[in-house]
């Protein structure tokens, strides 16, 4: 009898611990899922908000700028070789 119930005991204790680790498992995933989920809304705040600002001229002449080299009248573009 003191033998069944220890190994009754022992098999508990066994799907316990393998509960844990699933659980463990779980809320890694969700925590990882969480992040990713924050990510895109953080990705996706920043092109709306680009998106938006497409409109506006220092926006364009920024770009411009940047990307093409353009000069605004009056300014002076230095390049270096």
């Amino acid at each position: 009898m003191i033998a069944f119930a220890l190994m009754a005991c022992g098999f508990y204790l066994q799907a316990i611990h393998k509960k844990n680790r699933l659980v463990q498992t779980l809320q890694e995933r969700v925590n990882d899922l969480s992040r990713a989920t924050w990510e895109a809304e953080e990705k996706k705040k920043g092109l709306v908000l680009r998106i938006q600002s497409q409109e506006d001229p220092e926006w364009l002449e920024m770009v411009l700028k940047k990307n093409l080299g353009v000069t605004a009248d009056g300014e002076l573009k230095v390049v270096f070789e």
